[in-house]
């Protein structure tokens, strides 16, 4: 007998939270930007919306694991994550 949630249904809630906290991130970037016009936000703005693209791919492999994991995904994954530095590193450099 099991006591608790497993770990793919703990993992789903995980990811879900991510993407709704990742979602509230772009938001609050983008209400700064259009109140303090700095240009660096732009860059931040841009790397959580990466982050929550990235965990929403993610969520689809967790959430329908019957689905193959098609190399696409996978260099989808990697690539937003490479953005991601990248804009995390221009936003420092703007800064």
């Amino acid at each position: 007998m099991s006591v608790g949630i497993d770990l793919a249904q703990f993992s789903l809630l995980v990811r879900a939270f991510s993407v709704l906290f990742a979602l509230g991130l772009v938001l609050i970037a983008f209400e700064a930007l259009k109140r303090r016009k700095k240009q660096v936000l732009i860059f931040v703005a841009l790397a959580f919306l990466a982050y929550m693209a990235r965990v929403l791919i993610g969520l689809m492999q967790v959430a329908y694991p019957a689905l193959p994991q098609p190399l696409l995904l996978v260099f989808m994954s990697d690539v937003l994550d490479l953005f991601t530095l990248l804009l995390i590193f221009l936003a420092v450099l703007k800064e």
